[in-house]
């Protein structure tokens, strides 16, 4: 009987390792939001899974991260992160990076959603985002910088990343 426990065991552990053994996309740092003298935002100890599905709707963050090849050992990255439950009207519900591993920090796009108010890029404002290393095998970004929105009133805030991803979805 312990035999075939082991044995069953054995296959299971092989056919997770065949199958890529996949544990879904995880995120260690922060993403926060600067508006009206109020600072929201994620925080993510180690490994913080974030692609749970269904969770959103408990009031778990979730998030997806997708890497697409555009060119020579170059990635066009969009990484989305989703609060789940209410928040009020200041608290981060959504933030969604994107860029370019071969362009310059001022390419990054960052557009946030406060409460209920979408922030996108403010005109002729700054935004710095780096991507410090980016691996298709494993799915891993190097997410970091700050941007400027606002929103369609002209309010506006800072959002600033720093962001460790594993688990992307690699599209070559």
């Amino acid at each position: 009987m312990i035999r075939r426990t082991l044995l069953v065991s054995l296959f299971a552990s092989l056919l997770l390792v065949a199958c890529g053994g996949d544990h879904g996309l995880t995120a260690r740092g922060s993403v926060t939001a600067d508006a009206d003298g109020r600072s929201t935002g994620f925080a993510f100890p180690d490994d913080t899974r974030l692609d749970v599905a269904g969770d959103g709707a408990a009031g778990l963050v979730t998030g997806e991260c997708e890497m697409a090849k555009v060119g020579e050992d170059a990635w066009g990255l969009v990484v989305t992160i989703r609060r789940g439950a209410t928040v009020d009207d200041l608290g981060l519900s959504s933030v969604t990076i994107m860029q370019r591993t071969d362009a310059d920090p001022s390419a990054g796009r960052v557009e946030a959603e406060l409460g209920t108010t979408l922030y996108s890029p403010a005109a002729g404002a700054t935004c710095q985002v780096d991507v410090p290393y980016a691996v298709d095998d494993g799915g891993m970004v190097g997410l970091t910088g700050d941007c400027a929105v606002q929103d369609v009133d002209g309010n506006t805030a800072t959002v600033s990343v720093e962001l460790d991803l594993v688990g992307c979805t690699v599209i070559d």
